[in-house]
């Protein structure tokens, strides 16, 4: 393996709202062709095609793909494990077939459909934009009605599936996630099933899902945990601290009884980052206390940052906050690995000055404090470094 081959590219694709597809999840719209939708091409097409086949060719020869740049970024500040290196490593799938490719992990967000509107998300994403006023940034936001798709449309691919991974929207809101479910369920290999689900945390499956889980291999819940009490609820509005806390307990305490293994994957951003410690000590606390097995270096905690949109990025802070956060941050971790978290994200945000974007966000973060909370009052270290 070179610094650029990704598993991902061989055994996996991402279908987002609207039947938009492209290679993973993090791979940049922008770079996508046109055609790479369900409306106008099938997936087995879409997955065998000249772009595909491309990529494919420049990961082989360790050229670096432009769509792939987060996790390049990742590697550049020095994180133990980009998403690229984590899949490279992963042995639940079997090994990757250069000469033959198959989506083996389908990776869906079926629907946009989503009960929040958190800051770093956009229409496109969650149905709830809807109701936000976006006077003074139609420029930065661009709205979306509901889009979904019909699994009917990749019904071909859905007897091999291995593994499946459940984004948004709110999967837990979403009811074709549950068809898929129950469609590769009645096809062989049930058993050797791993899921994936990314939740806000305001949702809790309901016993019939609970019951599919008990039958797959095991489950992994992404949690968005994006910050402790007023942080979390200015983050991810409206979500109240309260049920955010409860949830997490409640997944937790799911591995006593199924294989459910449930990880912190936080988005770092100027909002939250100060919180970050706040973070860390909570999720160890709540973990050692619910979970089967204790919090270790090998526990499953992902923070990682924005990439898009641009203004919402550690790099367009003005030079003193950088100065602030890295004093806060490096090294400050209650462990090794929560150190290594800690210094990749301050080694991103100091590689590069966007500060041209600083009034992008500044616009921006007037409008969402008009939902009724304020980021002068979630963190007025920040807050007063830039306004």
């Amino acid at each position: 393996m070179n610094e650029t081959w990704c598993s991902l590219a061989w055994n996996h694709h991402f279908i987002g709202p609207g039947g938009n597809c492209k290679p993973c999840c993090r791979f940049k719209w922008q770079e996508v062709p046109d055609n790479h939708n369900l409306s106008r091409s099938s997936i087995n097409d879409i997955f065998h095609d000249e772009f595909m086949h491309k990529l494919r060719g420049y990961m082989r020869d360790g050229v670096r793909v432009p769509g792939c740049s987060k996790c390049y970024e990742e590697q550049d500040a020095g994180k133990r494990a980009s998403l690229r290196e984590i899949y490279n490593r992963l042995d639940l799938l079997p090994p990757v077939d250069i000469t033959n490719p198959e989506i083996l992990f389908l990776e869906s967000a079926f629907s946009n459909i989503c009960n929040l509107q958190c800051v770093m998300c956009m229409p496109y994403f969650s149905t709830a934009w809807s109701s936000q006023d976006l006077t003074g940034i139609e420029d930065l936001v661009k709205q979306h009605g509901r889009l979904n798709i019909d699994i009917d449309k990749i019904k071909s691919i859905i007897p091999n599936l291995l593994h499946m991974k459940f984004t948004g929207g709110e999967p837990l809101m979403t009811k074709e996630y549950k068809e898929l479910l129950l469609e590769r369920a009645k096809h062989p290999g049930i058993e050797s099933v791993f899921l994936n689900y990314s939740t806000n945390l305001m949702h809790f499956p309901t016993n019939d899902i609970l019951d599919i889980w008990k039958r797959v291999n095991f489950v992994e819940i992404a949690t968005s945990f994006d910050g402790v009490g007023d942080v979390i609820e200015y983050v991810r509005f409206p979500s109240k601290w309260d049920t955010v806390s409860k949830n997490i307990i409640k997944y937790m305490m799911l591995s006593n009884f199924m294989d459910v293994r449930v990880g912190m994957r936080s988005t770092i951003m100027p909002y939250n980052v100060i919180d970050l410690p706040n973070m860390m000590e909570w999720w160890v606390q709540a973990f050692n206390t619910y979970s089967k097995i204790p919090f270790s270096e090998s526990s499953w905690v992902n923070p990682t940052h924005v990439a898009q949109p641009l203004f919402l990025s550690l790099r367009i802070l003005p030079q003193r906050a950088k100065e602030l956060i890295t004093e806060r941050l490096w090294d400050q971790g209650m462990n090794k690995k929560f150190n290594q978290s800690f210094n990749h994200l301050c080694n991103y945000m100091n590689s590069e000055d966007h500060s041209h974007l600083l009034d992008d966000f500044k616009r921006y973060t007037r409008v969402m404090d008009k939902r009724g909370m304020a980021f002068e009052k979630i963190c007025p270290e920040i807050y007063n470094e830039i306004f």
